[in-house]
């Protein structure tokens, strides 16, 4: 009898390589260097706190003390009213508190949360690997880790098996689908993606632009996985009307960081002296160089010396430029559960903000809070966050986009960027359905 994946799950088929595959075994000294601990840079007792800003004078106090104190932001909610989180090493957390802000911590030992994250990616990266080397001991049972669903949407992944995934996905579907680049990185790696369907209106979408925001690599390979598997005639009219250009991994030089060396590592890996890399969302050719992004290298907001100086925001600039009839584009970040639209270089709203983009934002913002009633806020950068010059999206309205969005997901502190690997399904499905809502609501040809 020949067993499809849809009936089998990762548990059942370690137990099949287990009782057919004598040779393989569950020891820990040889995990893959995603769940290694001792490469990477520790950050025991760096705390992670929230701070509520009540003052113009304290938003200056804080944005002044940014680069002496080393603060590394996880959220941007910088505004009198808001809040913002961020990092702060141990050497630096007395100075902080003389500044005499309005905060709490959220995560008291950051370390802490990366051993965690590590552990239970430990336990799956060995029932992945025996997986993938159980295929070779199938005892007729055929099997393709790479095309099981809920097995690969179980855990988080390197980047070579990233790759994999991507490359199983278009040799499977190739009726519908295939295979194409942006460009390359800065270290030569390919900004890879897929095509899916035949439609004349183009929607452009991908993930980890900032590369410690794991979840939404997952994210975008849930939309690639419904629109390849789901034989609904809402899913088939999509595949009719629009063509989708989907890369998952936007800055793979900064994700292989993130899983090699430092994991929480935001920017790609253009070297300034000691500094690594620019941050690609502040380095578009829109309004570059306009507040709400930093000159110094050694900043996690770092625009680089020029707009489009980063390769990775050049290629995409310049796919998203060159493609017709493009009906929307949407970047995936993490964290603070938004639906963003344009401006973040200023206060402005583009002319059918009230007519078009925010009625769109706040249909995925309700499809969201329907399936596990997850609460995500809709509105333009600029006033829901802050300012951010050089941006994806703006720089994409620019160009003719019809509908460009940023999405900042799950959560909104608990865990950060360090989401549990049972939230990836969860967060995966909430996405699916505002997706949907912005594909049955955009204006096309």
């Amino acid at each position: 009898m020949r067993l499809s994946v849809s009936h089998l799950s990762l548990t059942t088929v370690v137990a099949l390589v287990a009782l057919f595959s004598p040779t393989i075994t569950t020891t820990t000294h040889a995990l893959p260097a995603l769940a290694q601990h001792s490469p990477f840079k520790s950050y025991d007792q760096h705390r992670v706190v929230r701070v509520t800003i009540h003052s113009e004078d304290q938003l200056k106090s804080l944005n002044d003390n940014e680069d002496p104190l080393h603060l590394d932001y996880f959220t941007h909610l910088k505004n009198v009213g808001g809040h913002t989180d961020f990092r702060i090493p141990p050497e630096h957390f007395a100075k902080f508190q003389d500044l005499n802000l309005d905060y709490k911590v959220i995560i008291d030992n950051l370390q802490s949360v990366l051993d965690r994250e590590q552990e239970e990616d430990a336990r799956y990266q060995l029932k992945w690997e025996a997986f993938k080397k159980g295929r070779a001991f199938s005892a007729g049972v055929a099997i393709d880790p790479f095309a099981s669903a809920d097995d690969w949407f179980a855990g988080y992944h390197s980047y070579e098996d990233h790759q994999t995934w991507l490359a199983t996905q278009i040799k499977n579907n190739r009726n519908i689908a295939r295979g194409f680049s942006a460009g390359k990185t800065y270290e030569n790696r390919e900004q890879a993606g897929i095509k899916i369907g035949k439609g004349k209106n183009n929607v452009v979408l991908h993930g980890l632009q900032h590369s410690r925001e794991w979840i939404t690599g997952a994210v975008v390979e849930y939309i690639i996985q419904q629109l390849l598997t789901k034989s609904d005639r809402r899913v088939a009219r999509y595949l009719k009307k629009f063509t989708f250009h989907i890369i998952p991994i936007m800055n793979p030089d900064g994700f292989v960081v993130t899983q090699t060396t430092d994991r929480y590592h935001r920017k790609n890996t253009q070297k300034v002296g000691d500094c690594l890399g620019t941050d690609t969302n502040r380095n578009w050719d829109f309004h570059w160089n306009e507040g709400g992004s930093s000159p110094n290298p050694c900043s996690d907001g770092y625009m680089g010396p020029s707009a489009f100086s980063a390769p990775e925001a050049a290629n995409m600039g310049n796919y998203l430029k060159n493609l017709p009839n493009v009906v929307s584009y949407i970047d995936f970040h993490a964290y603070s559960q938004l639906w963003m639209t344009p401006y973040g270089y200023n206060e402005a709203r583009p002319a059918n903000y009230d007519s078009y983009l925010k009625p769109l934002a706040d249909k995925a913002v309700a499809a969201i809070k329907e399936v596990e009633g997850t609460v995500f806020t809709a509105g333009d950068i600029y006033h829901t966050i802050y300012q951010a010059s050089g941006s994806s999206i703006d720089y994409a309205l620019n160009v003719g986009v019809g509908a460009p969005f940023a999405v900042e997901l799950r959560d909104t502190g608990t865990h950060g960027f360090n989401l549990p690997a049972d939230q990836i399904i969860p967060s995966c499905k909430e996405v699916w359905a505002a997706f949907t809502a912005i594909l049955d609501n955009l204006k096309t040809i």
